[in-house]
């Protein structure tokens, strides 16, 4: 199973909800977060890019988005964290769940890129 978390804005390149980490930047640049709030942010962000790989994007380009393997615990655990924070906030964020991925175009332990499909299947929870 793979997961997803986003909110309800449409992303420009892929057509799909747009991911937490794009709004997550958003929001550090806001200028609107409690320093508590803003630290706590910068510290996931912080981690995420400490231990989560970072593809070669020349690779991927376009639509193609992320989902978490169901299996990368603290990358989902984290991604909760950063997602009460954006609630806090005003953005609504939604989880969706995918079974099985067609068009997938990049994998590693934990996570993987695909190109959205018809026959993907998704279901989101608000």
């Amino acid at each position: 199973m793979y997961i997803r978390f986003v909110i309800t804005q449409i992303d420009e390149d892929s057509h799909q909800p747009q991911g937490l980490f794009v709004a997550v930047a958003e929001l550090l640049r806001s200028g609107t977060l409690t320093p508590d709030e803003h630290e706590k942010l910068q510290h996931e962000r912080a981690w995420f890019n400490t231990n989560l790989p970072s593809p070669d994007r020349s690779d991927i380009r376009g639509r193609a988005i992320f989902w978490f393997r169901a299996s990368a615990y603290e990358c989902i655990q984290r991604m909760w964290n950063m997602g009460a924070i954006l609630r806090e906030n005003g953005y609504l964020m939604e989880v969706q769940k995918c079974d099985h991925l067609h068009n997938i175009v990049y994998r590693d332990e934990f996570q993987v890129a695909a190109f959205p499909h018809l026959y993907d299947g998704n279901r989101t929870f608000k």
